[in-house]
């Protein structure tokens, strides 16, 4: 049987109160233990018609000794990333110093759970705590700073340039030395959005961002721009117990605050009944209601909108059906510009609706009644995630 067990000393043993983790972890480390045993002794094996039996047997000693052997080998190689860390003028070799102490670190992934003591610079050492300070200590060398306090967006839209970080040593004598080729993340901490790949510094230490289409429709949204420790080293070689021990690392960065708008519209409307236009007009109300509710202004000049609803409808009589019951049937269509390019983005409508009463124009009124509840389930609903592009 494998059994596994944190060490008091581990890096992992603040994490054994999750018990989603300790689960998974277990779970792996029992794994990765069956693909590594070797040198077991096959005693005897016995078959039948169905089934094949082999017994083999394992010596403890044997498997402990390989285990030991397995993990110093680990950590001579860790060893050999800090060596040759240590080496390097962090200042000018910023990114590929992290990058050795994070594969020291990927060296003994498979060991968090274990005191591995060492001796490193002249003293006995847990090597992995070791090798997590450092990276922190190398983190808190640099600042984060944003060249913009603030930016503003609106609801379903890009916001329209791109912004922008400088990453930089924080304790230089010199000004602001810039630190190159870092890569960088963002993460929305309130709202939501679409944004683009992640990115890196330039050669000044500049990072560039930008968000593709702003999802959320709340007026204050929160992004962090941020190193991206995990960027550095190939994500297919970090296992579980290491993204998580890599995620409680204090990554250098900075919030921005996004104000975001609510989109304008401009609704032309053309309700008909039999022809004639209505005094009332139903579907506009419906549609500007529920627009309204969704986030969006409506403004009476068109050169202010940032789209146009346009919504055509329609009845004609098709006679009496029995009795003096009349019948109508009813046709519209629902379209969405885009005011900026004049590009239509959304089309829909219904066709041939009925209605029914007693005279032709009673007829055409229950027409537009069902009409609304048709638009609830159907059309607005598929207007709504084209404007917003979100689900409804």
């Amino acid at each position: 049987e494998i059994k596994v067990t944190v060490s008091s000393n581990s890096v992992l043993q603040s994490l054994q109160n999750n018990a989603e983790f300790k689960q998974q972890f277990e779970s792996q480390v029992k794994i990765t233990a069956l693909n590594e045993i070797e040198n077991y002794e096959v005693v005897d094996s016995w078959e039948n018609a169905d089934y094949f039996w082999i017994y083999m047997r394992l010596s403890k000693a044997q498997y402990a000794e390989m285990r030991r052997k397995r993990m110093q080998s680990a950590i001579n190689r860790a060893e050999d990333y800090l060596a040759r860390a240590d080496e390097l003028n962090v200042t000018s070799n910023y990114v590929q110093v992290l990058r050795l102490k994070l594969k020291a670190l990927a060296t003994l992934q498979e060991y968090l759970n274990e005191d591995l003591q060492s001796d490193y610079k002249g003293k006995n050492v847990y090597l992995v705590n070791e090798i997590i300070s450092s990276i922190q200590s190398q983190l808190y060398k640099i600042t984060v700073q944003s060249m913009s306090l603030s930016l503003m967006g609106k609801v379903g839209k890009p916001i329209q340039h791109p912004f922008d970080v400088h990453v930089f040593f924080a304790d230089t004598l010199t000004g602001k030395l810039g630190v190159q080729y870092l890569p960088m993340k963002m993460n929305v901490e309130q709202g939501k959005m679409d944004f683009g790949a992640q990115t890196q510094t330039d050669q000044q230490g500049i990072a560039s961002f930008s968000v593709a289409r702003i999802l959320a429709r709340d007026p204050i949204q929160l992004i962090r721009l941020s190193a991206d420790v995990q960027g550095i080293i190939k994500t297919d070689s970090v296992n579980f117990a290491l993204q998580n021990v890599l995620k409680n690392i204090d990554e250098p960065g900075t919030s921005i605050r996004v104000s975001v708008a609510p989109i304008k519209m401009f609704i032309e409307t053309d309700e008909q009944n039999l022809s004639q236009k209505m005094s009332m007009h139903p579907l506009e109300t419906y549609l500007k209601k529920n627009l309204v509710n969704a986030g969006c202004n409506f403004v009476t000049n068109q050169a202010e909108a940032d789209y146009i609803l346009r919504l055509t409808s329609n009845t004609k009589g098709l006679g009496i059906i029995w009795g003096n019951m009349q019948s109508v049937a009813l046709n519209l269509t629902v379209s969405l510009i885009d005011n900026k390019n004049n590009a239509e983005i959304f089309k829909d409508g219904i066709q041939d609706l009925k209605g029914f009463q007693t005279t032709p124009e009673t007829a055409g009124l229950d027409a537009y009644k069902t009409a609304e509840q048709n638009m609830a389930r159907g059309i607005f609903p598929r207007l709504l995630s084209e404007l917003l592009k979100v689900e409804q």
